[in-house]
């Protein structure tokens, strides 16, 4: 299990984190957040000619999950700085990118964009690859779902959720066959208490189903990012799980994360 975590922190944290830190933000609170969500091959990129820390990118679209096709972004690329973040030509992505301030769709380093062609070397980090392309199908198969299903993922008060407790424990060794995700609607109250849970997507396991809905149904908790104790109105959120198959003699496992 520590061989298999290990393995996905790397995937999640690049050695560039080091000096540039970016908090992991699971793709349940990163969708609602974007303005505009896509798999993408990056035609040109050129200078910004007022900001010297933003570059501009002509993009032609593979797939589109969120917003309005366009074939021109920004990136905050910031070349001088630790958190340099540059986009190659010819390079394929999965980009999350929001309005700034001007207006303009940008993203940049802590944005969540992951680069869908990445190669790794293959004699120091063998497995790297392989775990890499896993958590990009994770992120689409989840992004797809929601396309064909027509499921908006607002989250107004941009509200945050945590496990109370280590029910999530109890489900290591399970088979899963077809999806790694399974997603659920909370309805908050205005006291952030949780009055409602559905099944939005479950796993393809009879014998995890209830028991992983009981699980979210006491377990989980909401908060603010101000840690305020009320919120205006009664609202909902979406909230992913995430399987991770045994791998190398460790047991599969369910977990929080899309990594």
């Amino acid at each position: 299990m520590k061989k298999i975590l290990l393995t996905i922190l790397f995937i999640a944290i690049s050695s560039k984190l080091l000096a540039c830190s970016c908090g992991i933000v699971p793709l349940m609170d990163r969708i609602p957040k974007s303005d505009f969500i896509a798999t993408a091959k990056i035609i040109k990129i050129s200078p910004d000619k007022e900001n010297q820390d933003l570059h501009d990118i002509q993009i032609e679209i593979i797939d589109l999950y969120k917003g309005q096709a366009t074939g021109n972004l920004k990136i905050y690329s910031a070349l001088n700085s630790s958190c340099a973040f540059f986009t190659p030509e010819n390079s394929e992505w999965l980009i999350f990118a929001s309005k700034n301030k001007n207006g303009d769709l940008s993203f940049g380093y802590c944005s969540g964009a992951k680069r869908i062609d990445r190669k790794f070397d293959s004699d120091r980090y063998p497995h790297a690859e392989k775990n890499y392309k896993k958590s990009i199908e994770l992120k689409l198969q989840v992004l797809e779902y929601l396309k064909k299903s027509e499921i908006q993922t607002l989250n107004e008060f941009g509200l945050r959720t945590s496990f109370s407790s280590g029910c999530l424990k109890n489900f290591k060794g399970y088979e899963v066959k077809t999806d790694r995700f399974a997603l659920y609607e909370l309805t908050v109250e205005s006291d952030l208490s949780i009055s409602e849970v559905k099944a939005l997507k479950e796993f393809d396991n009879d014998n995890l189903k209830t028991d992983l809905l009981n699980c979210v149904r006491e377990s989980v908790k909401v908060y603010t990012r101000k840690k305020e104790t009320e919120i205006l109105n009664r609202t909902k959120i979406i909230i992913g799980l995430y399987y991770y198959a045994s791998e190398r003699g460790n047991e599969s496992f369910i977990g929080q994360f899309d990594l």
